[in-house]
């Protein structure tokens, strides 16, 4: 009866342990709004300042959030004004007395008067980048002795235990031509980057003949063990369109690239691609991308069917269609270029991580794209006000130049895996030279003992 009772309250400590959602998975990375950051109804302000020992009090109450540990020990932060232009270490917090003390400034110059705003900042309280630098040991530079622009994530499919494969279309020129390649690993910590070519434009017959072509979103295995890949192609006049193809595990072409044959969605009339495919509750959901000249026109749409093929290949058996982003209508960081989404499955439960560029504001996510999420509930998208929650570095390389390459925004199309307690994430951080580097993040899903 003993054993019984400690094996019971192990297991009992054990589904304790274990993080019941995504949302609570996720910390508080940065705090913009004292409800939410989306809306931003009530920002944080500064209400008293003690200019000896260099501490301010804001209207923020739950301090209790900027203890929370980032991944490598490293500091919050007080940021200010657009992309973080001013940054300034944390160096203690009272959550009694409400007394933020600060320490060295990073950036610019903190305006410490009653009622500015300000944001607190720390975004390796969510994720680690796997080894802080880039995906490859020896990073490509050249294709068949011509230059890559860069490398982007386009989606990862577990061919058996312990063998991953990340498509990765790489960009040559100023986005003049785009290829898609692959990248293998055993453990998603450690890759290699496979100069093999397995789709261009030039084996397109709708495509431009020297244009982009790129998968977007995981892979969906279907019954016969191959896998249907989500495509964006550039037309010969410039616009995208929406396609697939079906590969096997050896990344072999088994059906040809061919339009998505709902009308909305492909033509040269249009401008569009995909940007995620999965299946939840016996539904097959896809997620899409209208793209537009002015960043505030963009939107993001989902479509959901019973018969996945029948719906692309004939445009037919469509059960819903719904805007998920509309641009221009959204505030916070979903004001802006909406252009990448990932469906994550976890625990059962359906999410979205979605991609927003904002348009200029006094905000740190102005002209800078970053993640939120979303929670499917009663068959509607929730979002988390605490959005967005992946944010790259900024200005914060100051103190921390490790991540010097990764200071700017970050770039899709994110592609995530579970393995071992963790969710790793691909994508790519914005530098200046390439335009991004491709690299992967972590995050734990199990509570810290």
């Amino acid at each position: 009866m003993k054993k019984l009772l400690i094996l019971f309250l192990a297991v009992l400590n054990l589904s304790f342990q274990t993080k019941e959602n995504l949302n609570t998975v996720f910390n508080n990375s940065l705090i913009s709004d004292t409800e939410s950051n989306i809306s931003r109804l009530n920002p944080i302000r500064i209400i008293a300042i003690d200019e000896e020992n260099n501490r301010i009090k804001t209207n923020y109450i739950a301090l209790e959030n900027l203890l929370k540990e980032a991944t490598g020990n490293q500091s919050w932060f007080v940021t200010q004004s657009e992309e973080a232009t001013t940054t300034v270490e944390i160096k203690s917090v009272d959550i009694h007395s409400g007394w933020i003390t600060l320490g060295k400034t990073y950036s610019g110059f903190l305006n410490m008067d009653e009622g500015e705003t300000i944001e607190f900042f720390n975004p390796f309280v969510n994720y680690e980048i796997i080894d802080n630098k880039p995906m490859f040991e020896t990073y490509p530079t050249h294709i068949d002795d011509a230059n890559i622009n860069y490398i982007q994530s386009g989606g990862i499919l577990k061919r058996a235990e312990n063998d991953y494969v990340l498509l990765t279309p790489v960009v040559f020129g100023a986005h003049e031509k785009r290829v898609i390649y692959s990248a293998t690993s055993s453990d998603l910590e450690n890759w290699t980057f496979q100069d093999k070519k397995i789709l261009g434009t030039d084996q397109i017959p709708f495509a431009k003949k020297t244009g982009n072509v790129f998968s977007t979103g995981n892979p969906l295995e279907l019954k016969n063990g191959t896998f249907l890949v989500l495509l964006g192609v550039e037309q010969p006049n410039g616009n995208y369109t929406s396609a697939h193809m079906i590969i096997n595990k050896e990344l072999e072409i088994l059906q040809s690239p061919q339009e998505i044959k709902i009308p909305e969605w492909h033509g040269p009339s249009q401008n569009s691609f995909p940007l995620a495919i999965t299946k939840h509750k016996d539904l097959f959901r896809v997620l899409f991308h209208r793209r537009s000249s002015k960043f505030i026109e963009s939107e993001i749409h989902e479509i959901t069917t019973k018969n996945i093929l029948n719906l692309l290949d004939k445009n037919k058996g469509m059960h819903s269609s719904k805007i998920i982003q509309k641009a221009k209508t959204e505030t916070g960081y979903l004001h802006g270029k909406a252009d990448d989404a990932s469906y994550i499955s976890f625990h059962s439960e359906l999410y979205i991580l979605l991609g927003s560029e904002e348009l200029p504001s006094e905000y740190l996510t102005s002209f800078n794209r970053e993640y939120g999420l979303l929670k499917l509930e009663n068959n509607k998208w929730i979002h988390d006000k605490r959005s967005p929650l992946l944010i790259n570095p900024v200005s914060i390389h100051n103190k921390y130049p490790e991540y010097d390459w990764a200071s700017d925004h970050l770039g899709g199309f994110i592609s995530p895996m579970f393995k071992d307690s963790f969710l790793y994430l691909f994508l790519t951080f914005g530098t200046d030279n390439p335009d991004y580097l491709l690299s992967g993040i972590k995050i734990k899903t199990t509570l810290q003992d």
